[in-house]
């Protein structure tokens, strides 16, 4: 028996958050003549997101992305792209490093409602393709320190994709 896309996305419990941003991503496609880019390929996945600024005076004035996953990476890049937009970078970035990396997951993970505990690692990979970006931007405006703090953000990410996945040792049957 095979099972329509529709049903398959209901069966999982998605959101109805998830579901509206993946059925009507917003800001998809690529900014011509970026400021900054950034690209990931999931390490969990294997699905791919790119996202690209356009930044004026410190400021994101437009964010837009390309992803190839599934429904909760293109959910998590549409809703994250549409709360950074007006943003200043440096107060996205401010605070402990710890405080930072979750308060950029958690703006897309308050959007979104519960995930299921195998789509916890999707948001992650949104997060590290924007500090990708914002680190090269920064590299490019010769802000060396605000760069280098940056990209000490990115190891941090690596956290957030284990939620959800047991270790194979607690996976014995009874």
């Amino acid at each position: 028996m095979k099972i329509k896309r529709e049903e398959r996305i209901q069966m999982i419990k998605f959101s109805e958050s998830v579901i509206d941003h993946f059925q009507n991503p917003r800001n998809v496609g690529v900014i011509e003549s970026p400021e900054a880019t950034g690209t990931i390929h999931n390490p969990v996945c294997g699905d791919i997101t790119e996202i690209t600024l356009r930044i004026k005076k410190g400021i994101i004035e437009d964010a837009r992305f390309k992803s190839y996953g599934c429904a909760v990476t293109i959910a998590s890049a549409s809703v994250f792209t549409e709360k950074i937009k007006g943003q200043e970078i440096s107060k996205l970035v401010s605070g402990r490093d710890e405080e930072i990396v979750n308060q950029l997951v958690g703006l897309i993970e308050s959007e979104l409602g519960e995930l299921p505990e195998e789509k916890l690692h999707c948001p992650p990979a949104t997060i590290q393709a924007f500090l990708e970006a914002i680190g090269q931007y920064n590299e490019k405006e010769g802000e060396a320190q605000v760069a280098s703090k940056i990209k000490r953000l990115i190891p941090l990410v690596a956290a957030y994709y284990k939620r959800g996945h047991k270790a194979e040792d607690d996976t014995t049957e009874a």
